[in-house]
């Protein structure tokens, strides 16, 4: 157990959350903090199995994430579009059978399509960030992961929060988005929450990108 007392980043004078070794807003690495040891160090010590130096990749800059982003977005519509087209077949033949006007079938369409491209896009991006390629397709075409902040490979719940933060992200007039550009370790506002960053690596040949 240790105590470790607070702090405020020397770059841009925020005071970090509790326990946190980097500044939420500018990214940068605090100093150490100070430590008061009352117990012993574990017995076992932690597995470093699978972790990723981030000292050792280079971190994603702000285009290369952008075009990720749009890779991404663009077959999340896609994917969403396809399955609303088979929803909005079926609403058209039950309401034929059952006297409904066509609009009442089209606005239900419309409101299906929402909600699948919402759940479906969040699915997709949880599933695959948090998976062993730490990336979805569009990530992985631009040669990016998504990993926490010593290299290991995040959770779902992580990828969940990561994903949901983007909308306020999206509602700050972009300026979450943006912040992948001058933060020190190229966060964004959406991966600070959960203290995730995304790195370079090589680019997948096209013929394994589908592949396990």
């Amino acid at each position: 157990m240790e105590t470790v007392l607070d702090q405020v980043c020397t770059s841009c004078g925020n005071t970090r959350l509790p326990y946190g070794g980097y500044c939420l807003f500018c990214g940068d690495l605090l100093s150490e903090p100070i430590k008061a040891l009352v117990s012993s160090p574990a017995a076992n010590p932690p597995n470093k199995v699978g972790l990723v130096s981030p000292a050792t990749n280079e971190y994603a800059g702000f285009w290369r994430r952008a075009w990720a982003g749009t890779i991404d977005v663009g077959l999340e519509a896609t994917g969403a579009l396809g399955v609303t087209f088979a929803i909005d077949f079926a609403f058209s033949r039950v309401g034929r059978m059952l006297g409904y006007e066509p609009w009442i079938s089209k606005v239900a369409t419309g409101i299906a399509y929402i909600l699948v491209l919402t759940v479906g896009a969040w699915l997709y991006g949880a599933f695959a960030e948090s998976s062993s390629r730490r990336a979805t397709l569009g990530k992985r075409i631009m040669g990016l992961q998504v990993v926490t902040a010593d290299g290991g490979r995040v959770s779902f719940g992580q990828a969940t929060v990561r994903h949901f933060m983007k909308f306020l992200s999206l509602f700050s007039a972009g300026f979450g988005f943006m912040m992948a550009a001058w933060t020190k370790r190229r966060q964004a506002l959406h991966d600070m929450p959960c203290d995730c960053i995304v790195i370079r690596v090589p680019r997948e040949k096209p013929f394994s990108l589908f592949s396990h």
